[in-house]
């Protein structure tokens, strides 16, 4: 009986190593998301052939479903970046951006405009640290400090990240867990109810103590409502990739009226003088590579049988390892749809920007060059720690690891588990500086576990993508990105000591919420 415990423990730790492996070379050795994931990944290959019975066959299509999810992840990776590019050496952002601080005069509200709901608009259309980079050296052209313009953006921005990037981290989960968008998508919706309140009272609370805290509340009650009731809309609808882009819209619009009524209205005159003065763009001839991207995002929610059939995917065998633990057959693997996936949108997007832009002569000859080199610049990196990061996660799951590992966590948490589970996204994410890698990392884990304990596999594959969108509010990388574009270089630690309270404050009363759910509902 013991020789039974200590082999069950030393698979277990065998197990768990990819993942150690992951968290020593990020933590300690310092090494970024590529050389991180190929150690773990191969990490994963040496320990699935020798102690888990894994062979050649079942490595080989282990990966190959990798590659395969990694594709349709890292098509809306591609995309997304190339359209903010373009529309960002277009001077469209910036047109925006001051667009959104003329709204109010009101510092306060000026503060949850920019960091609560334009920085979440941001990461809506483009995601991966855009947010940060622009918001926060806007807000200190606007008079805040940069401390305070990092650490707001990093905290407020953080509700948004799961559906952001038109819905990447979403449509992640849903591959890695196998649990349809339709199901998913409202529950993560409801869960991000907490999420939402808390980081509008939080960056109140960063930018001016309880006072502001105080003065906050119509506008953070009334703009939580509107926000959260959208993201759960758009879910409903079928549009989850439009679950942040919209309601930070709605968002900013909500700010907007409310700065207007008696709870902050004053007497300061409006620069409507600014407004009426020639700019070189409108806001609306700015935001129409957005207003296309919506149009036909919407559209795409016409289902059609003539549409289904141009779908691209794979088909795998059933497979067994040599210790017995048996794969499913799987079909159209990871399959992507050339009328739903919105990777086609955000290029006809880009195009017909193009079009609007050059026929109104604000294009500029090399545009569309340097939109693609910057985008290639910053997605190569990623797109190797991503591609990585999957295959190892397929590896561990195909060879029985995540099962293992899920069994003794069922054991060593109990019924507190749900509490426990959005701190895992956290970990991914801190560790990875991605909620897409923290659902790839242990989405499959929180479903095994869940499986494991009786409990809702729908509530903690949530759990887990909302604890991962609150873990980017810690994540080095994203904080120093912060840091770096308002010259707080070497003062990282100071911006993550303000952000990591909140960040484990709203995280814990997500698992509360997730716990509720699973135990009351299920």
């Amino acid at each position: 009986m013991d020789k039974g415990v200590a082999l069950v423990a030393t698979n277990w730790i065998l197990a768990f190593l990819p993942i150690l492996v992951l968290l020593c070379t990020i933590l300690f050795f310092k090494w970024g998301a590529p050389k991180s994931g190929a150690i773990s990944w191969f990490t994963a290959i040496i320990i699935g052939i020798f102690f888990f019975g894994a062979d050649g066959r079942l490595l080989t299509l282990a990966n190959s479903k990798g590659l395969s999810l990694s594709l349709y992840v890292l098509l809306i990776i591609w995309c997304a970046v190339f359209l903010y590019n373009i529309v960002n050496r277009i001077g469209a952002i910036k047109v925006i951006g001051d667009t959104m601080t003329k709204i109010t005069e009101d510092r306060l509200l000026q503060c949850l405009i920019m960091a609560w709901c334009f920085a979440s608009f941001m990461q809506g259309i483009a995601g991966f640290g855009v947010p940060i980079a622009v918001v926060a050296p806007i807000m200190v052209v606007m008079g805040f400090s940069p401390v305070v313009a990092t650490a707001t953006c990093l905290v407020g921005y953080c509700w948004s990240i799961s559906f952001g990037s038109m819905g990447s981290s979403y449509y992640t989960i849903q591959l890695v867990t196998k649990i349809p968008g339709d199901v998913i998508g409202p529950w993560m919706a409801i869960l991000f109810i907490v999420p939402v309140i808390t980081t509008g009272f939080a960056v109140a609370f960063i930018y001016g103590k309880m006072a502001a805290v105080k003065r906050s509340i119509p506008a953070v009650l009334v703009t939580s409502i509107v926000i959260s009731f959208t993201c759960w809309l758009m879910n409903v609808l079928g549009a989850a990739q439009l679950a942040t882009l919209i309601p930070a819209v709605m968002g900013c619009c909500s700010l907007a009226i409310m700065s207007h009524t008696s709870f902050y209205r004053t007497n300061a005159v409006h620069e409507v003088a600014t407004e009426s003065q020639e700019r070189p763009m409108g806001f609306h001839l700015a935001f129409a590579p957005y207003y296309i991207l919506i149009f036909l995002s919407v559209l795409s929610q016409i289902k059609s049988a003539v549409f289904s059939s141009y779908s691209w995917g794979l088909n795998y065998p059933a497979v067994q390892t040599a210790a017995g633990f048996a794969v499913k057959a799987e079909k159209m693997y990871s399959k992507i749809n050339a009328f739903s996936h919105p990777a086609p949108f955000l290029l006809m997007a880009a195009l017909l920007g193009y079009v609007i832009f050059k026929s109104t002569g604000k294009w500029r000859v090399g545009v569309a060059r340097e939109a693609f080199q910057a985008t290639f610049k910053q997605c190569v990196p990623t797109s190797l720690g991503i591609a990585t990061m999957v295959m190892m996660a397929l590896v561990m799951n195909d060879t029985g690891m995540t099962s293992l590992l899920a069994q003794g966590m069922a054991h060593a948490t109990g019924s507190l588990f749900p509490i426990v589970s959005p701190f895992i996204g956290v970990l991914g994410a801190f560790l990875t500086g991605s909620n897409t890698n923290s659902n790839i990392m242990f989405g499959g884990l929180q479903v095994e576990t869940a499986n494991a304990l009786g409990d809702s596999t729908v509530i903690m594959a949530a759990a887990q993508s909302v604890g991962g969108s609150v873990g980017c509010s810690v994540a080095p990388n994203t904080v120093l990105l912060g840091t770096t574009t308002v010259g707080l270089v070497g003062r990282e630690g100071e911006v993550m000591k303000l952000t990591l309270p909140y960040c484990l404050g709203i995280t814990f009363l997500v698992g509360i919420s997730a716990w509720a759910y699973s135990h009351f509902l299920f």
